[in-house]
């Protein structure tokens, strides 16, 4: 005799999801259910690249470290951390004045800007990134570090470099897509041009950091309107 399997009402069976060797050649749904059940295959490593489609635009997204970012719920290690290759289609001042005081954690680009472009991203994107710790000086010349729980977010100095020259130390470590040696260099429009960081300048009350446009540490006033390379986690 046959068996029948009996289910529930209102139960659901769905097979489980699975995921393509070649990174690129997954959805990004695949990817954030990879990411959220912790089952990354190996094969996907750093450097690997992804186009997203944010508001109209086609962004090229890099794969810039594994095991890197901790989630903010505590919950341990994010997979895999992303940043756009190049910069966003819009520029942004940090702040709408020229300080740097509050640092990160209340500045304009972080309280306004970037939630407005998460706002643009692909629903799933939207609803699949999880809020992980990031460490920033305070601003004002101050070298207290405060943590922040972030979905979308700016590069620290030591995050790219890997030390600092402008910054605060306690800002993180190095990803690995930057200590393999890739460019620093990000273009907007076609051309390379100035990246923001998140890091307030240790030496003035006015910049934050930024990578220029040959991908050397400099900063900039925090009113001044220049480029965005995000960072994100699922």
């Amino acid at each position: 005799m046959g068996h029948c399997l009996m289910m529930r009402k209102g139960e659901v069976h769905t097979a489980p999801m699975t995921y393509k060797a070649n990174f690129a050649d997954n959805t990004w749904e695949q990817i954030i259910d990879a990411c959220h059940k912790n089952q990354v295959p190996e094969t996907w490593v750093v450097g690997n690249q992804k186009a997203m489609t944010i508001n109209g635009a086609d962004y090229v997204i890099d794969i810039i470290g594994k095991n890197h970012d901790d989630y903010a719920d505590g919950s341990g290690k994010a997979p895999l951390t992303f940043q756009l290759h190049d910069c966003y289609g819009k520029t942004k001042n940090m702040n709408s004045s020229n300080t740097n005081s509050g640092g990160w954690t209340s500045c304009a680009m972080r309280q306004t800007h970037l939630p407005a472009i998460l706002a643009l991203m692909p629903t799933e994107v939207q609803n699949g990134i999880q809020e992980v710790n990031k460490l920033t000086s305070e601003g004002y010349r101050s070298t207290t570090i405060s943590t922040t729980a972030d979905k979308l977010f700016l590069l620290s100095e030591i995050e790219i470099f890997g030390n600092i020259t402008y910054s605060a130390s306690g800002e993180g470590t190095q990803y690995a897509y930057y200590k393999a040696g890739n460019s620093k260099v990000k273009n907007y429009n076609g051309s390379a041009n100035y990246w923001w960081q998140r890091s307030p300048r240790i030496g003035n009350y006015t910049s934050f950091c930024a990578v220029s446009n040959s991908g050397l540490a400099d900063y900039i006033s925090a009113n001044d309107v220049y480029c965005i390379s995000f960072a994100f986690c699922f």
